[in-house]
């Protein structure tokens, strides 16, 4: 079965049929409802490896996260995959939580045409950037990147810094003055970001204690929140980095004997669904993942056709959620 055939049965020329194909938005919509048509009554399949082929792409995008089975990604990876099936890719989705990559790592996938382009939102290293083209279809959503030199590609993501003070300051307001910040790996750019703004926070508030901060990477949830606990000088409040660990936290908080939020605030980020069934419903900070994600992807369609970009960070609006989980003392 060939194109040709399809053609002759829409009565239509072999490049509208490819353009349908291609770039269905340069079809009018009366052509398109008769090249369906013709393809519903032929079964005809297009081959999309000879397709992209012609064009010289792939027709894969791959999105990096650092946890598949994180809640948090999963309203972004809806939106990325909504996406790229309207606009003709296939878009595959990569772990990599620890093994932080450098940028030249997905430029040279990209050279050798392994992918059309990527979503980063983990894997990302300060080292090894060297010789990296912003230009090339790599984009940076919901963590955010400093990198050292010029060629940073586009990021789009809340103000994290801004953000942990809204959180860290909403806790102060409450009347705490001691409160702890607990993360999981302290090398994480949203996690530093996260540490400087509520370091700033308390600090200007005159409550920063030396042993405020805590990582749980190499040892549990139960084992940190147990030591927390154990402090000299007990905190009234947490605030953790991420929803995950928050839920945990408070899970622990309970076995230990303690009530949230009589005993112990706590306080998450990135709020996902699970915040609002959590016992109690959870504090957080909201990110829009959606938007964040469909931005992304417009963005890096624009890279793929060969549209440069000037070096951008794009922030978008985040929202404290406040519920049970947090109170006044």
């Amino acid at each position: 079965m060939s194109i040709k055939k399809v053609a002759n049965i829409a009565g239509v020329s072999i490049a509208t049929v490819s353009r349908f194909f291609n770039n269905p938005s340069q079809v009018s919509k009366h052509t398109s409802e008769k090249v369906q048509l013709a393809i519903a009554q032929l079964n005809y399949t297009p081959n999309t490896l000879a397709q992209n082929l012609r064009r010289g792409k792939t027709g894969l995008i791959i999105a990096v996260v650092p946890k598949i089975s994180a809640p948090r990604y999963s309203t972004i990876i809806k939106q990325l995959n909504h996406s790229a099936n309207s606009n003709n890719y296939s878009l595959l989705v990569k772990e990599a939580e620890f093994n932080r990559l450098p940028l030249a790592y997905y430029e040279q996938m990209i050279r050798c045409k392994q992918a059309d382009g990527f979503i980063l939102m983990a894997g990302l290293s300060e080292q090894d950037i060297e010789g990296v083209n912003s230009d090339l279809p790599i984009v940076v959503a919901c963590e955010p990147i400093q990198l050292k030199n010029h060629k940073q590609p586009p990021c789009l993501s809340i103000d994290h810094s801004i953000a942990a003070q809204e959180a860290s300051q909403h806790l102060i307001d409450l009347g705490h003055r001691v409160i702890h910040f607990l993360a999981k790996d302290p090398t994480s750019m949203t996690v530093r970001e996260l540490k400087k703004g509520f370091q700033h926070t308390v600090q200007a508030a005159g409550l920063w204690q030396e042993d405020a901060i805590h990582y749980h990477q190499k040892t549990s949830i139960k084992e940190t929140i147990e030591g927390i606990l154990q402090s000299p000088v007990k905190p009234s409040a947490l605030f953790c980095a991420d929803d995950d660990t928050a839920i945990e936290a408070l899970h622990w908080v309970k076995a230990c004997g303690l009530t949230v939020p009589n005993d112990i605030s706590i306080i998450g980020f990135n709020s996902t669904h699970y915040t609002e069934i959590s016992d109690p419903p959870l504090t957080t900070i909201f990110q829009p993942m959606d938007k964040i994600g469909s931005h992304a992807m417009e963005l890096l369609y624009k890279l793929i056709d060969g549209q440069h970009t000037k070096n951008c960070t794009i922030r978008f609006d985040h929202i404290l959620h406040i519920r049970q989980s947090t109170r006044a003392i």
